[in-house]
């Protein structure tokens, strides 16, 4: 068996996901309480993790808010562009992402939430 740098990812289980996902962005949208639970990392060392205010950043793009969802987390805009083309690509049964691809993706996001930690301000 040979080692493969792309990893295929199934998207029926993904697909399902997206669908059940729908009733909890209609709630997050219109529910008065703040439901997001707040980052372990962060809360146990200061430090935020990649993906801190990615659940924050989604919502507000929901809301039409983008400056808001990119300065919470740029992977807020992609999260929501791969579920809509996850939606929208029924017939791709498989996608290859090369992992060296998702190693870059979330060490730029951690030094994204490391800058916003250390100037207090985003880029």
């Amino acid at each position: 068996m040979r080692w493969n740098a792309a990893t295929e990812v199934p998207l029926a289980p993904w697909r399902m996901v997206g669908l059940a996902l729908v009733p909890a962005a209609v709630f997050l949208s219109v529910s008065p309480i703040d439901p997001v639970p707040p980052c372990p990392l962060r809360t146990v060392t200061g430090i935020p993790c990649p993906f801190c205010g990615s659940t924050r950043g989604v919502i507000a793009a929901i809301h039409g808010d983008l400056g808001a969802a990119i300065t919470l987390n740029p992977a807020s805009i992609l999260v929501l562009v791969l579920a809509v083309l996850l939606v929208v690509a029924w017939k791709v049964e498989r996608i290859r992402i090369p992992v060296w691809t998702i190693a870059v993706v979330v060490a730029a996001l951690w030094a994204y939430q490391l800058f916003k930690l250390a100037t207090g301000r985003p880029l």
